[in-house]
């Protein structure tokens, strides 16, 4: 059965959110063996984001909102970051070494753009097509507790390069069940690290903003559970 770039799972027309997941999955194609990487590897936050793909749906069901899922690891071509990234298709990362990403030439990177990156960012735009301009587009993400020897202290972060007001009362909604809650971190919105929503966004006019989960609170059907019921009810408050 051949590999799917994508998943959209469907919701409602009028659903309020359409959440997105650009690294949903650890999955690496057979054609390219596992990237030369072993199976720990493979399974760690380098390769997706552990729990993003799990909170999204859950979300979803809360809203009856539609969720679009990237289809393959990361580490094959990374659907949150743009063309001409240097980080779109990694030889290292976190100091892991991916050594079926060494000496792509231009051909085989055009080649994982076109079969795993385009086919993604189209279905998006297939959904939000079918909105009305006052969906909110949501794009899940997880991080790992610990980078580099350094812990992380918070549990959410909220990222965004626009939409200020709106960024700025889900931070507070959600700080309010109880998360530990930072503005652009552990990454910052306003270096370019929110490529999917801003494009998508920008393009069909719509509000968007990032979420960053502490994936050490995904790690069970109880913890995706907990967090899915606090995002919800932030969410659910842009709606009053």
């Amino acid at each position: 059965m051949p590999h799917a770039p994508f998943h959209v799972r469907a919701g409602e027309r009028r659903a309020p959110f359409v959440f997105t997941v650009e690294h949903a999955s650890a999955a690496v194609p057979d054609e390219y063996a596992g990237l030369g990487l072993g199976s720990a590897a493979l399974a760690d936050h380098v390769a997706w984001d552990i729990g993003a793909a799990a909170l999204a749906r859950a979300l979803a069901a809360a809203f009856a909102a539609p969720v679009v899922e990237s289809g393959c690891s990361r580490l094959v071509v990374d659907c949150n970051r743009g063309l001409d990234d240097h980080d779109l298709i990694v030889e290292e990362t976190h100091g892991v070494v991916v050594p079926g990403n060494r000496a792509l030439d231009a051909a085989a990177r055009a080649d994982r753009v076109a079969r795993w990156h385009a086919p993604y960012h189209a279905a998006i735009d297939e959904v939000l097509g079918a909105r009305c301009d006052a969906t909110i587009l949501v794009s899940i993400h997880s991080f790992t507790p610990e980078l580099r020897g350094r812990r992380r202290a918070l549990e959410v972060g909220v990222l965004y390069d626009d939409h200020v007001g709106l960024a700025g009362a889900l931070a507070g909604a959600l700080a309010a069940t109880g998360l530990v809650v930072r503005h652009n971190e552990p990454y910052s919105g306003l270096d370019g690290l929110i490529y999917s929503a801003r494009v998508h966004g920008a393009r069909h006019a719509l509000r968007y903003v990032e979420l960053e989960v502490n994936n050490g609170l995904l790690r069970d059907d109880a913890g995706v559970a907990a967090v899915a019921a606090k995002v919800a009810a932030g969410l659910r408050s842009l709606l009053r």
